[in-house]
């Protein structure tokens, strides 16, 4: 059943939450933690980006990845409490 919710969730997050790191013990400060990283990993893309598609491309998936997480935020403190 974990392997399930893991292969079925958005590819992107599933990376990022292979890449994450955090030394908080709660749950919720985790998930709190994972947010703020998905945002500053994003941050980072975009600010090295000079060509405006390409930054666009980054804001999007930024606004549409953190939307997935908050929508699915009892799945994702499941997987970073593994």
């Amino acid at each position: 059943m974990r392997n399930r919710s893991l292969n079925t969730m958005n590819p992107q997050v599933k990376e990022l939450l292979q890449s994450f790191e955090t030394d908080s013990k709660t749950p919720k400060r985790k998930y709190n933690d994972f947010l703020a990283y998905v945002y500053v990993t994003f941050d980072k893309k975009i600010s090295s980006s000079k060509a405006d598609k390409i930054i666009d491309k980054y804001i999007k998936m930024r606004k549409s990845v953190l939307s997935y997480i908050v929508t699915n935020e009892k799945s994702i403190i499941k997987q970073l409490n593994k």
